[in-house]
């Protein structure tokens, strides 16, 4: 394990998932749900894993469970959540759809993180990646008063702040999946 290893990784499991037409994180790929893989993923990189939701499916796996502070906020709510329970300084945000993500992936992020950015987060093509990203508990007020303001869009808060985007090479491990059609064609991919 790397030093940071104890970074406390919030899982945001929330959302309407109305594209997809159930809870994305219990969706299954290969046999096991998109939230299995996610977890599999980090048991290099974590030991404090917390799961962003209200929905009690998620119970099953054994993980504390916390609700939005802020609800229906999006993901900036879950953040939100997640800089308020914390002690630490920092955080690792993912979101519940990306069951490719992997232990290198997410080790490249924490070890490119730039001590001064208080939001570092994964690009690859071109493409923000901001559900894997690394969040500073300094941001909770601001964060705050972007929800208190209905200001929710996360990549205008993002811009708003010193951020670090990081280029993750294996593109694929960053690969949301928010329809049946896109699960699909992944399935057919990697069959």
């Amino acid at each position: 394990m790397s030093t940071l290893a104890n970074i406390p990784t919030y899982i945001l499991c929330g959302g309407k998932s109305s594209r997809m037409g159930s809870d994305k994180g219990l969706v299954k790929l290969q046999g096991r749900m998109f939230i299995d893989h996610i977890i599999n993923s980090l048991k290099s990189i974590s030991n404090s894993i917390y799961l962003v939701t209200s929905n009690e499916e998620y119970s099953d796996f054994g993980y504390v469970l916390l609700q939005d502070n802020y609800l229906n906020k999006g993901p900036l709510g879950g953040i939100q959540t997640a800089l308020s329970h914390t002690s630490c300084k920092q955080v690792l945000i993912l979101s519940c759809d990306i069951p490719l993500i992997t232990g290198d992936t997410l080790q490249r992020l924490l070890d490119r993180k730039k001590a001064d950015a208080l939001i570092a987060f994964a690009t690859a093509q071109e493409k923000w990646h901001p559900l894997v990203g690394i969040y500073s508990k300094r941001l909770l007020p601001a964060v705050e008063n972007a929800l208190e303001n209905e200001h929710l869009k996360l990549i205008d808060f993002i811009k708003k702040h010193p951020y670090q985007k990081i280029e993750i090479e294996d593109h694929k491990s960053l690969t949301n999946i928010n329809t049946p059609e896109e699960l699909k064609q992944l399935e057919q991919i990697i069959l």
